[in-house]
């Protein structure tokens, strides 16, 4: 699955996204049913594109909060996808902290990550200073409706650590 995935993710920064965006509703399940695709992906930013449909709705027929979080974890957690390997580091969100400013005009969302050029070497000092070896550090996410008017501001909290000092390994 790594090989397929960096596959897919070099394919992706040259703007092919169709297969990381398959790759992704294969592994992480709890995204698929919202439907949120990669929509650019370059050295400088990431988007996804949250759809206006039935499942990202809430009782009153607007994006649903948990959605609209969703959508920006997803966003910052491929800006830090992109800047450092993560075959031989484990990368978990930590905290989300989200502002809801205003509800969304009618229609798909899109959400927008900036990567710091520095990241990889930033996480790498972090690790090595850290007493435990893990990284901890934030990420912005900012999620905007069709009219392009901000709806959400979200802070994401991200822990990254060599799979090497990490207790709890996946078993598949």
């Amino acid at each position: 699955m790594q090989r397929a995935f960096n596959w897919a993710l070099e394919r992706a920064k040259r703007g092919q996204f169709f297969w990381l965006n398959a790759i992704f509703r294969r592994i992480l399940p709890f995204n698929a049913p919202h439907g949120i695709r990669i929509r650019s992906f370059d050295a400088g930013a990431v988007q996804v594109m949250l759809p206006s449909r039935r499942a990202n709705q809430n009782h009153l027929k607007g994006m649903h909060a948990c959605a609209i979080a969703t959508a920006c974890e997803f966003c910052s957690g491929m800006a830090v996808l992109s800047r450092f390997d993560m075959s031989s580091y484990r990368l978990i969100m930590n905290r989300l902290e989200v502002n809801y400013v205003r509800r969304p005009a009618k229609g798909d969302c899109t959400a927008h990550a900036e990567i710091p050029a520095t990241l990889a070497a930033e996480i790498s000092t972090m690790m090595e200073e850290a007493t435990d070896g893990a990284a901890r550090f934030q990420m912005e996410s900012i999620l905007k409706d069709r009219e392009g008017k901000e709806v959400a501001k979200a802070m994401v909290h991200w822990h990254v650590k060599a799979w090497d000092d990490v207790r709890f390994k996946p078993t598949s």
